[in-house]
């Protein structure tokens, strides 16, 4: 057991003379060589003030009292950064041997500020003040520069990071900031690793930089970085440098936690349509940022809500606002409508969404894109395989469809919105071969038209909701449909029977050709050259369409086809008035009886014109020539009787028998 007791006494000794070195050792000396290195590495004033205690544990080394670093002259606070304590530890074996090596520097309660100034300055350019000595220091210990400046080991904790961009106008705090570092050759390889809180949300980092002192200096060097909040995570591994900021690599993103987004953001993230990530989202692509700010994503693959989007995007800095190009292909896609109610209500008779639509954001940027979808759900209409471009300028969106199928057909032509001055919409657009029952269900809420044919459509409509463009809609359209039918309506059936109740369920119109012309105006629609041909009947029309009120008021003129006898050929009016949703429909049969008291006296004239024309033939010889009425023969008679009269005188007067 002597040699136990020999043990535990040696060690005794030991830390008795260790503790007595700590406690004796030059502190101030310390001190000063940390704000030697401090000063050497950013090329300011590092204050440290009240007393610098030893520590034995955890680490063997000195406790400062606050520190303090000088901003830049034109800063608008005189520290760049302010902290609580810092904890500088001491290489033991460098100590035994008389020399005080810095090992390890823990900053404690930091508040760093970084800022850029309005003329692109920055607070955090530092420059090394190598050829001036620090006050205290020794001629033969001067600072070291950069590139002698190694650190065993660096952390910070209980920090806090602001960011104020004067230019921008932008401001970013970083708070409960902890990272750690250790610094082995400061022109190699450098490993960070930290979190912070942005908005009570929690970020998580870590990075690599492949050379530290050349990235410092503002150099393209490598770099892998991660960024983790939430379930989003965001990772680029390439190179980068900030002097001027250009970044190169391949950018992997999982942004499905929308939530932690937005709290980093500090705004909320509007609902993404479905297709674009309204669910999961996700990316993968090249990226390139140069040193005018222009962003380029090159094999670009999302995948948005268990679909994928590829192509490729540019974001280039403008004048007056950033540019948008590029050319993508997507599967599905639906956009997402304002509320539930969004969807036209005709069928409950409610109007058009008095919502105002917010059109703000087409001001933000130009874009020019090209767009391959194989379907896409714009709420109310429904498309199918659509390629399309997408031309903004100035708050102008326009679309121009080639070809895109939809509702059994396809649809080209342009679609214009305008948010420069208020909100308008227009369009050109060619509808081809459509189904026109689900195309105006989902456009209008009415179902009662089934048949196929072709839709032309110009319109311009101003106004900050749905209901007031509609009330206020211009434009003109002709529609042509082949075969098909007329459902809640039996037209043949009321002019056979004269019967008004031939509507409701379970009644139709067959007819072989319909064609309609239209002119809008104040969300009018009225026509006069409607024409239908059925197997039993022809009819024409005219009335007007309230689109902006969902209200009819039309007279239907159908004629029943006379019979192989000749016989039949009825016309008798057909009213429709009220919502296009529950229209009433009614025979007009006062202009029946109009027409009919028309009719008998016309024949009634006709009758008695005959009979005048019978007792002039008998009475005075008259006779009506082809083409002439009863007056022009008397007329004629008369004056021929007088010219016979003034021959058979002259012929007396001259001696004539």
């Amino acid at each position: 057991m002597r040699w136990l007791v020999r043990l535990i006494g040696s060690v005794l000794v030991l830390i008795f003379l260790l503790g007595l070195m700590v406690v004796l050792m030059p502190k101030d000396r310390v001190a000063q060589m940390a704000a030697d290195r401090f000063a050497s590495a950013t090329g300011r004033k590092l204050t440290i003030e009240g007393s610098v205690r030893p520590s034995i544990w955890p680490v063997l080394g000195v406790k400062t009292g606050p520190v303090r670093l000088a901003n830049a002259d034109w800063g608008t606070e005189p520290d760049m950064l302010r902290a609580e304590r810092l904890d500088i530890g001491l290489d033991l074996a460098a100590l035994l041997s008389g020399v005080v090596k810095i090992t390890g520097i823990e900053v404690v309660g930091p508040d760093l500020l970084l800022e850029r100034h309005k003329d692109g300055r920055v607070n955090w350019d530092l420059s090394p003040a190598t050829d001036v000595a620090a006050e205290g220091s020794a001629p033969a210990q001067a600072a070291p520069g950069y590139d002698t400046f190694t650190l065993d080991h660096g952390r910070i904790r209980d920090g806090r990071l602001r960011y104020v961009d004067r230019a921008a106008g932008q401001a970013i705090t970083l708070e409960d900031v902890a990272l750690e570092s250790a610094i082995p050759d400061y022109t190699g390889p450098v490993s960070l690793q930290g979190s912070a809180q942005i908005n009570g949300q929690r970020v998580a980092l870590s990075a690599t930089v492949a050379a530290l002192g050349a990235f410092l200096d503002g150099k393209t060097t490598g770099l892998d970085l991660g960024l983790v909040t939430g379930r989003s995570r965001l990772s680029l591994v390439g190179t980068a440098g900030f002097d001027p900021v250009q970044v190169e690599g391949r950018l992997s993103a999982d942004l499905s936690d929308k939530s932690a987004l937005a709290a980093v953001a500090g705004q909320t993230i509007p609902d993404l349509p479905q297709g674009f990530g309204r669910e999961t989202l996700a990316l993968e692509t090249g990226l390139q940022l140069d040193a005018k700010g222009a962003v380029r994503l090159r094999d670009l693959a999302v995948q948005a809500d268990g679909g994928q989007i590829t192509g490729q995007l540019d974001w280039l800095p403008g004048k007056d606002r950033p540019l948008l190009r590029g050319d993508l292909a997507m599967g599905a896609v639906a956009l997402p409508r304002t509320s539930e109610d969004s969807a036209p209500k005709a069928a409950e008779g409610s109007g058009w969404p008095k919502e105002e639509i917010d059109v703000s954001a087409l001001g933000a940027f130009d874009a020019d894109l090209t767009l391959a979808a194989q379907s896409i759900d714009l709420g109310s209409v429904k498309l199918g395989q659509t390629r399309a471009t997408v031309a903004l300028d100035r708050a102008r969106a326009v679309i121009t469809l080639r070809d895109a199928a939809g509702y059994g057909g396809k649809i080209n032509g342009e679609f214009v919105v305008n948010g420069r001055k208020g909100l308008s919409v227009g369009g050109d657009l060619s509808f081809a071969g459509l189904s026109m029952q689900p195309l105006l269900a989902d456009v209008a809420g009415f179902d009662r038209l089934l048949a196929s044919g072709d839709l032309r459509v110009k319109f311009l409509g101003v106004g900050n909701s749905l209901d007031a463009i509609l009330r206020g809609l211009s434009g003109e359209a002709q529609m042509r449909v082949g075969k098909g039918e007329l459902r809640g309506l039996d037209v043949a059936g009321m002019l056979r029977t004269l019967d008004p109740g031939y509507v409701g369920e379970g009644a139709k119109t067959i007819f072989d050709t319909m064609s309609i012309g239209v002119m809008i105006t104040d969300g009018v629609a009225a026509s006069e050259d409607l024409a239908i041909s059925a197997p039993l009947f022809a009819a024409t029309g005219a009335g007007k369409v309230d689109l902006g009120g969902q209200k009819l008021d039309y007279r239907l003129m159908p004629r029943l086809l006379p019979k192989s006898d000749g016989t039949g050929g009825v016309e008798i009016p057909i009213l429709i008035s009220g919502a296009w949703a529950d229209p009433k429909i009614r025979l007009d049969l006062e202009w029946l009886a109009r027409q009919r008291l028309t009719e008998e006296k016309a024949r009634a004239e006709a009758a008695a014109k005959a009979r005048l024309e019978e007792l002039a033939r008998e009475k005075l010889g008259v006779e009506a020539l082809e083409g002439e009425n009863l007056e022009g023969a008397a007329k004629r008679r008369a004056k021929q009787a007088l010219e016979d009269e003034a021959a058979r005188a002259l012929g007396r007067l001259l001696g004539n028998d």
